[in-house]
């Protein structure tokens, strides 16, 4: 079934995204998986395919992902930034939080900031429609000397000077407690430690995959994909 999304909704009646609904060649009378502006899905049957209107037959419930992962990530460039809200989105996590570590790339001023999270906010709606999860929430930037104690059961950082190994029995720890998890992911050039000092006195459990390097974009795709594929075993 072809997915697309929408751009209103009135009642049981959708507008869809004309651009992208002439590209997949939607017409009168077929019927498309819709991500809502809400967030949610919906059976849509097309209903005039010049306006491009649709009128809601069911609603469908997002792909509920086992673990409830909330990742914080050290301020990229543009394009790689994006790259990982992309990505994240198709795969799935409840929150996407950048901030603004003393090694990160970029230092966007405040205006700036919010046309950041706006775009990333656009490019998680449009791509968690592909595998049909809800779209994660992005947070908005923040200094890391704000971060305090939060709701989560369980709160990470990979630092690759820990004496912690991450191993297969801290994984399944992580994912079979079935509380909140918080992932921080440094910059390329990693945190300092007056930074791992910090995030530990707050609660944070830093952990070390051992000699293999990941670039600082890779590195939440790659973790965060784990984390998933296991949870489906973990938590049942």
């Amino acid at each position: 079934m072809k997915k697309i999304f929408a751009l209103k909704v009135e009642g049981d009646l959708v507008y869809l995204d004309k651009k992208h609904a002439y590209v997949l060649r939607i017409n009168e009378g077929e019927k498309v998986k819709v991500l809502l502006p809400s967030g949610n899905f919906a059976l849509v049957e097309v209903i005039d395919s010049d306006k491009m209107v649709g009128r809601i037959l069911e609603f469908i419930k997002p792909i509920e992902n086992k673990s409830k992962i909330s990742v914080f990530i050290s301020l990229l460039k543009k394009e790689k930034l994006e790259k990982v809200v992309e990505y994240l989105s198709i795969i799935g996590v409840e929150r996407i939080v950048p901030v603004i570590t003393h090694r990160c790339e970029v230092r966007p001023s405040y205006d700036k900031q919010f046309k950041i999270i706006e775009r990333l906010k656009r490019i998680s709606y449009e791509n968690a429609r592909i595998s049909g999860v809800a779209p994660p929430k992005i947070e908005n930037i923040f200094q890391i000397e704000k971060i305090r104690d939060e709701d989560y059961e369980k709160k990470i950082v990979f630092y690759e000077h820990s004496a912690n190994p991450f191993s297969y029995e801290v994984l399944k720890g992580l994912i079979s407690s079935k509380g909140k998890i918080a992932i921080f992911v440094g910059p390329e050039g990693g945190f300092s430690e007056e930074e791992i000092s910090y995030l530990v006195e707050n609660g944070w459990q830093d952990f070390s995959l051992g000699e293999r390097i990941f670039t600082a974009e890779l590195f939440p795709i790659y973790i965060i994909s784990i984390f998933d594929f296991f949870s489906l075993n973990f938590s049942t």
